[in-house]
């Protein structure tokens, strides 16, 4: 090596690179040393010492970090075909096929609770309570010219929807309102709501306080609460008359009428 003076220390040139990027944790910035040093030799060891817990400083920091990322599950419920003639109705949606029952295909979400007794068209909820309630979808044939008695004598209906709502408007004992134009599963409708009369003397009806008001050869007879109050939907389908309704007890809560609407308004029908 080159003598040098005695009363200077030893000076050996190194070239820093250029672009030399630290990272620190505490503020997690980068330094950047852009310059050309030269350093002594007590200064190199220093410096190389830095580099070196840099270079370790930036390999913990910069090391890639595993993520996991998980896909959110959707889960697109199934449509049921399975609307039970009689038992529970297990919650969800059903597309129920055209039948005696129901003279179109349609779609309905049914929510928990529920059961059926006397066909596929006869849901209920609270059954034999004073809050009972009813989902029924049927095909009318005929309407009792006497609902207290019942039984009697049977009065063929016309095929379209008004001449079933003027046949429930004329029907002696049933407290029928004027029909009003809805909509129902995308469908124009007549809805109008039946009731029993405040004065109607129970013990001379067969039903007691509960009035036959319409036969159907595939559901019977219909029985229409005394104390409740039923919500009757008509309407028309390729020529086919189709009635839907709904009935609430005297004493079903707020709760219970909101559920009876989401199963109305879940309604769609098949084109």
């Amino acid at each position: 090596m080159k003598p040098v003076n005695a009363d200077k220390s030893p000076v050996t040139s190194i070239q820093v690179p250029q672009r030399l990027l630290c990272r620190t944790k505490s503020v997690g910035r980068a330094l950047l040393i852009m310059k050309t040093w030269k350093l002594s030799t007590t200064w190199l060891v220093a410096a190389a010492m830095g580099l070196v817990a840099c270079a370790t400083q930036t390999g913990q920091d910069t090391a890639p970090t595993s993520t996991s990322t998980t896909a959110a599950a959707t889960t697109v419920a199934a449509v049921r075909t399975d609307f039970p003639p009689s038992g529970p109705v297990e919650p969800g949606t059903y597309d129920v096929a055209p039948s005696t029952w129901n003279a179109v295909g349609f779609t309905v979400t049914m929510p928990e609770g529920w059961d059926t007794q006397f066909g596929p068209g006869t849901a209920r909820k609270h059954a034999d309570e004073e809050r009972e309630m009813n989902f029924y979808f049927v095909i009318v044939d005929a309407i009792y010219s006497d609902p207290c008695k019942g039984e009697g004598e049977l009065i063929e209906v016309g095929p379209s929807v008004d001449d079933l709502a003027n046949a429930l408007l004329d029907q002696p004992f049933t407290v029928a309102s004027e029909p009003i134009d809805v909509t129902l599963g995308g469908l124009p409708a007549r809805q109008m709501e039946l009731t029993v009369p405040d004065d109607l003397a129970a013990e001379d009806c067969r039903g007691g306080e509960n009035l036959q008001v319409w036969y159907s050869e595939t559901a019977d007879k219909y029985l229409l609460f005394g104390d409740g109050k039923a919500t009757v939907y008509i309407f028309d389908v390729n020529g086919e008359r189709q009635v839907f309704y709904t009935q609430q007890g005297s004493e079903s809560t707020a709760a219970d009428l909101s559920e009876l609407q989401a199963i109305v308004e879940s309604i769609k029908i098949d084109p």
